[in-house]
């Protein structure tokens, strides 16, 4: 049986899976603490409001709009874009933290994980109607922003040194790549 059988199965349980996602990080994680809700709210807040500020001006990512794949849309991004950003981030640094704790590793290299995630979902996340670029290209803007944002959003958790569970950071992490790496085969053919 082919994707397309299951494509519109698989767009309605994407914001499921975004929730889901983060639900399984915070559970596992186990930190409740005041200082980690508080750099949660942030991560997502400095996510959301850079996607909103994109798709209102072009100026950050480039020229782009979401489709309604991701649900309730506020200034016409969805809301559901900050919980890609906060787990994201959280994992990615999760997942370098266990190699090293060093601030400019720490700072650097997760955003270029984040990046490099994007660059992989953006061509598939196009054909599903996530989102589409203007032109239906996408812009090197768009990364250089990701990887500016990132590099800030990594400060910020740096700065605030949470415990982060690198076991779920590294399944995300992987899950991810999994997941958008059988897309591109899937949906290509």
């Amino acid at each position: 049986m082919s994707f397309a059988a299951y494509k519109n199965l698989f767009l309605a349980l994407t914001p499921l899976n975004l929730l889901l996602t983060l639900l399984v990080f915070f559970k596992l994680n186990k930190d409740f603490s005041t200082k980690f809700i508080v750099l949660s709210l942030l991560i997502f807040l400095i996510g959301f409001s850079v996607e909103a500020i994109g798709v209102a001006t072009g100026v950050l990512f480039g020229n782009y709009t979401y489709g309604s794949v991701f649900g309730y849309k506020l200034f016409e991004t969805p809301i559901l874009i900050g919980v890609n950003w906060l787990f994201l981030a959280l994992s990615t640094y999760g997942v370098v933290q266990y190699f090293t704790k060093k601030a400019y590793w720490l700072v650097l290299l997760p955003p270029i994980l984040m990046t490099a995630l994007d660059f992989l979902i953006e061509p598939i996340a196009m054909k599903l109607g996530f989102w589409s670029w203007e032109h239906d290209v996408i812009p090197l803007q768009n990364y250089a922003m990701w990887f500016a944002t990132s590099v800030v959003i990594h400060s910020l958790i740096y700065f605030f040194r949470p415990k982060i569970n690198s076991k779920i950071s590294f399944v995300i992490i992987g899950l991810q790549l999994l997941f958008f790496g059988t897309l591109h085969l899937v949906v290509q053919q």
